[in-house]
């Protein structure tokens, strides 16, 4: 297999992709490349008033430190690549470094990289800023991070879909696998409308997976969960499991999966073990109110299994066992959230060897890999 790493230690009787592996943006990111007439604009790096390093964008200050759905009280900072936290600027200077040899440290063989602090770029209020930010975090992506086959890497997208399509099209043609997109109403929109039908087409076309992703702590995530709370530990313990279920239920429900069978969808960073409820409950409600399923052809659960991927990071997570047998040991793969604060760091992949020992072979290899392939198209890459 191209993508397989002949250097890393364990796990070595599987080839392991990880879809869920974070990039710590340096600020350049957001600058190096950033057209010449937004430069006065930029994200540039502050301190707050504790001294937490945080962004800077059109005077807000990301993640939000106070207020409902705060973000992080240490900002950028306190990134545990290995397990100790580390300052801002040493986490990116390590996650960039190292990010070969830590991944080998993992047992990992190809990382679906995603954005840290570009997660926050959707929150910018300026459209055409917004734009001109996100192209230029791309082609830092595709130039100076994503430099080896082992590292694939997510396309952020503005929230206008006609300029997506073009930022699609753009990015496919660097070398993007994915897309990703936050789960929730980022400034009034509903990506799942059909004036969205646009991108997914387009996605279709290139065989690019839409992979959903949540951060706390923005200042226009339209009706999130995590603005019911000031406190960060309650904002993004609900944010990040129910925001996912909320876009699960709109991808199904209102028809975007029927309307275009060849989208997969991955979902990360927000736990596996709702996925059987929110699947039966809707199936539930498929059954009891068929006069109301105007956009859909079959039960929810079915367009899931058709399509879509849970994406666990929390090896212990309770009933994880129990969710892969539900899923017939299918749609579910393995991921990291490297390298943030509730990761599980270096130590992923032994920890689901260690706690899951009497899983099946097939159930093993489609977590650890299978599920990512399909999912992200990867076959011919790792054939």
């Amino acid at each position: 297999m191209h993508y397989r790493s002949t250097a890393k230690t364990l796990g070595q009787q599987y080839f392991v992709i990880d879809c869920d592996r974070h990039i710590i943006e340096p600020p350049e990111a957001f600058s190096l490349y950033l057209d010449r007439e937004w430069s006065d604009q930029a994200p540039r790096l502050v301190s707050d008033n504790t001294g937490a390093p945080r962004l800077m964008i059109e005077g807000r200050l990301y993640q939000k430190p106070s207020g409902f759905g705060p973000g992080r009280p240490e900002g950028c900072g306190d990134q545990r690549p290995r397990g100790d936290g580390l300052s801002y600027e040493l986490a990116y200077r390590h996650a960039f470094e190292h990010r070969d040899r830590d991944m080998d440290l993992s047992g990992i063989d190809c990382a679906l990289w995603i954005p840290t602090l570009g997660l926050f770029t959707p929150d910018i209020e300026n459209p055409d800023l917004q734009y001109a930010v996100m192209r230029a975090l791309n082609d830092w992506t595709a130039r100076d991070w994503a430099t080896g086959r082992r590292h694939l890497w997510c396309v952020s997208i503005p929230l206008n879909p006609i300029w997506a399509v073009a930022e699609i099209r753009r990015c496919h043609a660097l070398g993007a696998t994915a897309v990703w997109m936050r789960p929730n109403v980022m400034q009034g929109v509903r990506w799942w409308t059909e004036a969205w039908d646009v991108v997914w087409q387009t996605m279709e076309e290139l065989g690019m997976a839409l992979v959903f992703h949540e951060a706390t702590g923005t200042y226009n995530a339209t009706h999130s969960t995590d603005y019911k709370f000031d406190r960060y530990w309650l904002a993004h313990a609900v944010s990040h499991p129910l925001e996912m279920a909320t876009a699960l239920s709109a991808i199904i429900g209102y028809g975007v999966l029927e309307r275009h069978p060849r989208l997969h969808v991955l979902f990360c960073e927000g736990g596996a073990t709702w996925v059987p409820y929110m699947l039966f409950r809707l199936d539930n409600h498929y059954e009891a109110r068929p006069s109301e399923m105007h956009d859909l052809a079959m039960a929810p659960s079915a367009y899931f299994r058709r399509q879509c991927v849970i994406c666990s990071f929390e090896p212990e997570e309770a009933l994880l066992k129990e969710t892969m047998a539900w899923l017939g040991g299918r749609h579910m793969a393995c991921t990291s959230d490297y390298p943030h604060w509730d990761s599980s760091g270096v130590s992923g992949v032994v920890r689901y060897l260690e706690n899951y020992p009497d899983i099946s072979e097939e159930t093993r290899v489609n977590f650890f890999s299978r599920a990512a392939i399909e999912a992200l198209g990867l076959e011919a890459r790792v054939a």
